[in-house]
């Protein structure tokens, strides 16, 4: 794992970093279906999860992320699986990745998603889970507790709607000194956490912890994105991690984003680096085109 000086030292000036795993399994032609998601790909046939890196890293990213932002013991146990099949998965993802990236110095950053996500119901796009954070903690210590021991680059803490999650996280992190991550949460149309906390709260939060290197968003509108940087730079200096979706429209029935714009996503990319983002990709709706155009203009 980077030390934080290590990881400081990289993002001093603008870093591409990839865009939606799901979006460029599907460009590749994977079908993704089941509660799994990306994980099923990666139980399936990692190849494809590797291919799917490689495309990223050869499009100019200087970070991939994980496939494991759904896997845990718990999602696991649901649908038959092991709390063993589980861990082994969630090392798998940064093995594969590692292959993906080896002779490049591409960092692989460990997909940490939120608890919502093993749910199965949109939960991460509502925060307010019912769940103390004790309980958060436990959930998070747990499956941190597997990545860490395959050592991945850093964390990446992403799509936390809820800023009780992010302090069941900080709580969580406490356990391993010396991990370095990014938090970053998901907004709703108003601009505030899904739970509807503020940004700036959450924020907060997130650089309370010596482990937090980066505070950003991710899986969230391109017009919310001007706003929320300004809104994490009232309350921390931390460098700032932005992962838009790509501003497209998501069709249930074919399975793909539709009508996605690249250039819109560049001119955007190059916006907030002004306004002071220093980690830059794509999240939902984005692929390896694009992000090769948005690496070219950063």
């Amino acid at each position: 794992m980077l030390t934080r000086e290590e990881f400081l030292a990289r993002v001093h000036t603008p870093y591409a970093i990839d865009g939606g795993m799901s979006t460029e399994l599907e460009q590749q032609g994977c079908r993704l279906e089941g509660s799994l998601w990306t994980a099923q790909a990666l139980l399936d046939d990692p190849a494809l999860i590797q291919a799917a890196h490689k495309a990223y890293v050869d499009a100019g990213a200087g970070v991939v992320i994980t496939a494991s932002y759904q896997i845990s013991r718990t999602g696991f146990v649901e649908v038959g699986l092991t709390a063993e099949d589980a861990d082994r998965a969630l090392r798998a993802s940064i093995e594969v990745a590692r292959k993906a990236v080896a002779g490049t110095g591409t960092l692989v950053a460990a997909s940490v998603g939120p608890y919502g996500a093993i749910l199965h119901d949109g939960s991460e796009y509502k925060g307010n889970y019912g769940k103390t954070v004790k309980e958060l903690r436990a959930f998070h210590a747990e499956r941190l507790s597997v990545i860490l021991s395959a050592n991945p680059d850093l964390l990446a803490i992403e799509t936390i709607p809820d800023a009780l999650e992010a302090e069941a996280l900080v709580a969580a992190l406490a356990e391993f000194p010396g991990a370095i991550a990014w938090m970053s949460f998901s907004l709703g149309p108003d601009g505030k956490l899904w739970a509807g906390q503020s940004l700036a709260e959450a924020a907060q939060i997130a650089a309370s912890s010596p482990a937090i290197a980066a505070i950003g968003v991710n899986c969230v509108d391109p017009v919310l994105v001007s706003a929320a940087i300004a809104e994490i730079r009232s309350v921390s200096d931390l460098p700032i991690v932005i992962y838009a979706n790509g501003g497209g429209t998501w069709n249930s029935e074919t399975g793909l984003w539709e009508n996605a714009d690249a250039d819109a996503l560049v001119s955007y990319a190059q916006t907030w680096a002004r306004e002071g983002a220093s980690l830059i990709g794509g999240c939902c709706g984005t692929h390896a085109g694009d992000i090769r155009q948005l690496a070219a203009a950063l």
